[in-house]
């Protein structure tokens, strides 16, 4: 469902339990207080993001989420062509003051030229209060389940959660040369 202009989302991507099993994974891993990336590298700072965050790799459930999305991801962006998903999930948890102030995403580059265009996301919990994704035009309201979709150009904040926990999967779709063939 088309929300603003480079702005979308997918209801009902994942079920309550296969957004529970996703939760349990990360609990499992453990969360870290998440940085901020600068030009510099990473840094901590949270007065512009202060939740925490696990990474997890794998690539066969960005798969599972490709074959489930690719029909509704633009196959064709700034001249390059969509080819799945980047395996490198990140999980944020937000519990209540925690936020990530007004930023950008910036791209992810493999050496192959591979690189990432649009922010993928899957709201993995409820009962929360707070926690909108921000943007300048418009604020999403976290839904259970449901993937939103944006360019990562666009600015954009994760507003502070004021009561319970969020919890929210983070990913890229990414993009290659125009007949590319991934392999």
């Amino acid at each position: 469902m088309n929300v603003a202009e480079g702005i979308f989302t997918v209801p009902d991507l994942l079920t309550l339990q296969e957004c529970q099993a996703y939760i349990a994974l990360t609990e499992r891993e453990g969360y870290q207080a998440a940085p901020i990336t600068t030009a510099s590298g990473f840094a901590m700072r949270p007065d512009i993001r202060n939740n925490t965050r696990v990474i997890v790799d794998d690539a066969a459930r960005a798969d599972d989420l490709w074959r489930r999305v690719r029909d509704r991801i633009p196959r064709f962006f700034q001249g390059r062509q969509a080819i799945g998903l980047n395996e490198r999930f990140r999980f944020y948890r937000y519990d209540p003051g925690e936020r990530f102030a007004a930023h950008r995403d910036g791209p992810y580059r493999r050496e192959n030229g591979e690189k990432s265009l649009l922010t993928f996301m899957i709201y993995l919990s409820e009962g929360f209060t707070g926690g909108e994704t921000v943007f300048q035009e418009v604020s999403v309201t976290p839904q259970l389940g449901m993937a939103l979709i944006f360019e990562h150009q666009l600015i954009h904040e994760g507003a502070a959660v004021t009561s319970g926990r969020k919890y929210v999967l983070r990913s890229d779709v990414m993009y290659g040369r125009v007949g590319q063939i991934r392999g």
